[in-house]
């Protein structure tokens, strides 16, 4: 972003120095000079106040009709429709359409393509919005089984916001994955479960299950966790082994 900035103030610098360099030369031509002035003005009034307010609105039609194809998992459609984007590309927040297209991958289950959109997305985006990204970003990190760049880029987050849910959570699965740090995983897990998505609270449980289990600490927990997790009888059942096979190995 520092060299974009750089480059783009060095633009206006050369745009500035060869509007001087025409004035200079259209001097002695009136009328060619009072059109080239009106032109110059028009353009800077089109610059600053028109253009925003296009961009914005194409923006809003470019999301409204994004979030339309990625309902009807209409991916094609949306790759189509990103690629007309060239006034957003230009002048707009750039973050937005990678952003969108590492949204419509990872419902595509293309977590590769996923990750790649996303650390572009979150190379433009401003702080505001590049907290969600960075953990769509881990959470297709983790999809990925790269563990170790998603855990620094969680526990990084949590560094900033250290009561975020979802990092919690992801954090956790990712812990238990690893098979490391099993009790702070569990308690990680326990936070995030408190206030997460109910979507996720299934999926959250039974990470907690097994951390519990693996760290055999608390059998009980891990059973009545796992049973919370709505998981079959078959999947209860393991978690009570490996919970009774920890305790007696600790034992």
């Amino acid at each position: 972003m520092a060299k974009q900035g750089k480059v783009e103030f060095q633009m206006r610098w050369v745009l500035l120095l060869v509007s001087a360099g025409v004035l200079y030369t259209l001097r002695n031509h009136r009328l060619i000079l009072a059109i080239y002035v009106s032109v110059v003005i028009i353009g800077v009034l089109l610059y600053a106040f028109w253009l925003p307010r296009r961009v914005m609105a194409t923006e809003k039609k470019f999301s409204r009709e994004a979030l339309r194809l990625l309902s009807k998992d209409d991916f094609g459609g949306l790759d189509g429709l990103a690629r007309k984007q060239w006034l957003i590309r230009r002048f707009g927040r750039r973050y937005i359409i990678p952003d969108t297209l590492a949204m419509a991958a990872s419902a595509a289950g293309e977590h590769e393509m996923a990750r790649k959109l996303y650390l572009e997305a979150v190379r433009d985006a401003p702080p505001d919005d590049r907290l969600r990204m960075e953990l769509n970003l881990a959470r297709s990190e983790y999809t990925l089984e790269r563990y170790d760049t998603a855990e620094g880029r969680l526990r990084a987050i949590l560094a900033r916001r250290p009561n975020l849910s979802q990092a919690q959570g992801l954090l956790g699965q990712i812990l238990v994955a690893k098979t490391e740090s099993l009790p702070e995983a569990a308690g990680l897990l326990a936070e995030a479960i408190d206030a997460c998505d109910p979507r996720m609270l299934g999926e959250l449980q039974l990470a907690l299950a097994e951390a519990l289990a693996r760290s055999g600490q608390s059998p009980d927990a891990a059973l009545s966790a796992a049973s919370s997790a709505g998981v079959s009888s078959d999947e209860v059942e393991r978690i009570a082994r490996l919970s009774k096979s920890q305790s007696a190995t600790r034992g």
